[in-house]
């Protein structure tokens, strides 16, 4: 049998509403053979429902579901479904997310014409239409400093703020929500580190990548609709992952520049919490909106260092 092409990786956790269009978008527009694997991470079976309902009705398409008994993580799902890959090229994909074009097919010439090139991004639209800044410096602690006191908005040192979305360029960095990479050099690197349960692992792998002496490029001929945050920035779960992802952007100082970064980014995080509960109360005690209360909950639980 014949390798695939493509094999798209996709991490649902709660997605019953928009898998079943981000799979559709996959068959409608992937020119080149593919295959979707999936580890779905949710508690229920809600969305297996409608993977389930989706292969029933497209039976050309090749889709392979993991059922995990608890939630793995992305980085972990990540590595369990591309252990049993055969595409040449991995395409790392947000469940929330829509092929706008042959978006792999234009990832995989990026990588054609560039040959030192080790993963590229394509264009990410939010649901208005509007492009996203998806492209970022890697993280050092003045990005980080400039990023949690709300500066980073104007120098664009960290977020690339003042970067054009629209023309290729290489890049430090780049979302995971839609990722290419040669399936040889993703299980060369060992995948994602899974000692991030989410947030920073892809930060981690594309500096990895980068060690290693490949290019990681913005390619915006490729376009990819995201409806982020939907998967884990819902109402019930926001104050945790605030939380987490402080926990796991400490992990990376502490993997990358030792304990003294880590200690470093511990004290930073603590301060941004506490400045952050405070701000946000104050919103919620005028407007009484329900997020206001839930992000000072989650950056009260960042200046404690205790999970929410």
């Amino acid at each position: 049998m014949t390798s695939p092409k493509f094999s798209f990786v996709l991490v649902t956790y709660n997605n019953a509403d928009t898998i079943k269009p981000c799979l559709a978008s996959i068959a409608a527009f992937t020119s080149s053979s593919y295959e979707i694997l999936i580890v779905d991470n949710s508690p229920d079976n809600e969305t297996l429902c409608v993977i389930e309902s989706f292969i029933s009705a497209n039976p050309e398409v090749t889709v392979r579901i993991t059922k995990p008994e608890a939630n793995l993580g992305f980085g972990r799902a990540c590595n369990l479904a591309a252990s049993h890959a055969n595409g040449q090229l991995l395409f790392l994909l947000n469940p929330d997310s829509l092929l706008m074009n042959d978006a792999a097919e234009l990832l995989a010439d990026c990588l054609n014409n560039h040959a030192r090139s080790l993963a590229a991004g394509p264009a990410i639209f939010d649901s208005s239409g509007r492009i996203s800044i998806t492209c970022r410096n890697l993280p050092n602690l003045g990005r980080i400093i400039l990023d949690a006191t709300g500066l980073d908005s104007f120098f664009g040192a960290y977020r690339l703020t003042r970067f054009a979305h629209d023309v290729p360029r290489q890049v430090d960095q780049i979302i995971g929500a839609a990722l290419l990479v040669p399936s040889i050099m993703y299980k060369r690197l060992g995948g994602m580190d899974e000692r991030f349960f989410v947030y920073f692992e892809e930060v981690d792998f594309c500096k990895r990548l980068k060690e290693a002496g490949g290019e990681i490029w913005f390619w915006p001929k490729a376009k990819v609709q995201h409806l982020s945050g939907q998967s884990c920035e819902a109402s019930s779960v926001r104050a945790r992952m605030i939380f987490v992802l402080r926990q796991s952007r400490k992990k990376y100082f502490t993997k990358h520049f030792g304990l003294i970064g880590g200690a470093a980014m511990d004290l930073i995080n603590r301060l941004e919490g506490l400045e952050k509960s405070l701000v946000l109360a104050a919103l919620w005690l005028l407007r009484r909106k329900p997020s206001d209360r839930d992000k000072a909950q989650g950056f009260w639980a960042v200046a404690k260092g205790t999970a929410p």
